[in-house]
């Protein structure tokens, strides 16, 4: 998704910022103020302005999307982008989502239906 679209839909919303777990100093702090288990990398999650968390990558049954790849993940990831939209549009959700269904196909990562 590192796409110069996808990149320019995803500032349109978003600041990222990337922890190294294993080397940054306090990121298990931080992963563990939002959950209480650890879940596999990736793992991310979206804040609000004052560090509030709105929804992150740990489903209600406890599993970990990581890279949405499975139909349930991406669909969960979707929901993830609704929930959290301000400045997104449905028509960039769905060109991000099609962009990731996209790298998916193309790193062969084959989606199934866990429904």
């Amino acid at each position: 998704m590192a796409t110069k679209d996808v990149a320019a839909l995803i500032a349109k919303e978003f600041v990222t910022v990337k922890l190294d777990s294993d080397r940054g100093i306090g990121a298990k702090d931080i992963e563990r103020r939002f959950i209480d288990k650890e879940q596999g990398l990736p793992w991310f999650a979206f804040l609000d302005v004052n560090g509030k968390c709105l929804i992150h990558s740990t489903r209600s049954n406890g599993s970990n999307i990581g890279h949405p790849a499975q139909s349930d993940e991406v669909a969960y990831f979707r929901t993830m982008l609704q929930t959290v939209k301000k400045h997104l549009t449905d028509n960039d959700i769905s060109f991000l989502i099609q962009s990731l269904e996209a790298f998916n196909k193309a790193a062969g990562l084959q989606p199934t239906n866990t429904h």
